[in-house]
């Protein structure tokens, strides 16, 4: 038996790896009310499982409560459509000629809420292909591909979203079994199994959504691209031997590869896991009640809400607050690498979109100039789409982000020689 199937104390649902960093707030002086989702209405149990978390509340009352700061309804969480939700493309406008052809340009909202999960995919208007979309937005898929098997992938996305009651819960991690990791979701086993090393106990069911992922072209199952490895390099040579692309950019005909969350993906092989520490450790900290009453906290968030109990263990030279600022500088300076890097990229797209108009470039050329555009935006992309603006792996995200401009810069340069 791995290490991700055994028991772990206090790990619950999938964990918010990537929220970005705020400064320190405390504990809520009151549960808030259910999330909309189901109206304040129970929703109906599949046969031997447990989907309500209140079904817990008495006899995890300290631990529900700190679940329960995941509703939208918490000042701390950002519900959708709210004026705390950051739209990227209005934020980025650079996304509109990046994204070009595909949903992400469409529509593209910072995250939101675990306990918000299956409104806000409903509510995407990105295109969903299947009702695949929901594997990790309810904790009624486990029960979906109980009933369905692997046709459940392909099958309409608003017959199966209409079905589901649940948004994340504490099922989607713990099973029946409170203390106990548990794995909800189809692709997560056969994913797991291509990596070479036990995945952590506090990782792995964190790690079964907050992860790169593709659809199979013709089963549309959920698809982790880890064959080769976990960087970007293993990935990218995993899609380029298979001929795949996401979509095909409709100005300059390069195929592309758009990243989702690579969180686990970047954490892996960081400073922090290199010292055996877990997404669990940092982001599910034992803390201790009003009334003096020490608990795991199931509120993901950023560590530095509960800087003291996640943080200064170990950073003993920094507080509260000047964690916060370290932190937070080296977030600031991802952020302004990653503007350049977009900038350099529509450039890049520009021209060559201009070239490919033209119809003026050697076909060899042509190829080579596409092919450095696609290198160039993955990298981009494994940094922008991983949700921690670096903080899960800062040298990790500088490197990617060099390399992507410097890639980008290179295709400018062979545009005009030629």
């Amino acid at each position: 038996m791995k290490s991700w199937q055994k028991a772990v104390i206090g790990l619950a649902v999938v964990l918010a790896l990537g929220i970005a960093v705020y400064s320190y707030m405390g504990e809520p002086e009151a549960t808030p009310e259910p999330p909309e989702d189901h109206d304040g209405e129970e929703g109906p149990e599949q046969e031997d499982k447990i989907l309500d978390p209140a079904h817990w509340e008495d006899e995890y009352p300290e631990i529900y409560q700190s679940y329960m700061r995941n509703t939208p309804d918490d000042d701390d969480n950002v519900k959708r459509g709210s004026d705390q939700q950051v739209d990227y493309i209005e934020r980025y406008p650079q996304i509109e000629t990046i994204y070009e052809g595909f949903g992400f340009a469409k529509e593209y909202f910072s995250t939101v809420g675990h306990l918000y999960s299956l409104t806000s995919v409903r509510e995407i208007a990105r295109p969903k292909p299947g009702a695949n979309c929901l594997a990790c937005k309810t904790a009624d898929y486990e029960g979906f591909h109980e009933e369905y098997g692997d046709d459940l992938f392909a099958m309409e996305f608003n017959e199966m979203a209409e079905r589901a009651q649940w948004n994340i819960t504490c099922y989607s991690c713990h099973g029946n079994n409170p203390g106990e990791a548990y794995i909800s979701v189809p692709q997560a086993e056969p994913g797991f199994a291509q990596v070479d090393f036990d995945i952590p106990d506090g990782t792995a069911s964190c790690a079964q959504c907050h992860v790169e992922y593709y659809f199979d072209e013709d089963t549309m199952a959920v698809v982790f691209p880890w064959e080769n490895g976990l960087t970007v390099d293993d990935m990218e040579e995993y899609f380029d031997e298979r001929e795949f692309a996401d979509w095909e950019h409709p100005r300059t005909g390069t195929p592309l590869i758009k990243i989702q969350h690579p969180e686990f993906e970047m954490y892996t092989g960081s400073p922090h896991d290199q010292l055996g520490m877990s997404c669990a450790d940092c982001h599910m900290p034992t803390v201790e009640s009003e009334e003096g009453v020490e608990y795991v906290s199931h509120w993901w968030s950023s560590p530095l809400h509960t800087a003291e109990e996640s943080c200064l263990g170990c950073h003993a030279d920094h507080d509260a607050e000047s964690i916060n600022e370290w932190v937070s500088e080296g977030q600031a300076e991802v952020e302004e690498k990653q503007v350049q890097a977009m900038d350099t990229l529509v450039e890049l797209i520009e021209e060559l979109a201009a070239r490919v108009d033209n119809d003026d470039l050697d076909d060899e050329v042509l190829e080579e100039v596409r092919s450095l555009h696609r290198q160039a935006q993955i990298r981009w992309d494994f940094v922008f789409a991983e949700n921690s603006t670096g903080s899960h792996y800062f040298d990790r995200a500088h490197e990617y982000l060099d390399e992507s401009i410097e890639i980008a810069e290179e295709a400018l340069r062979i545009l005009e020689e030629n």
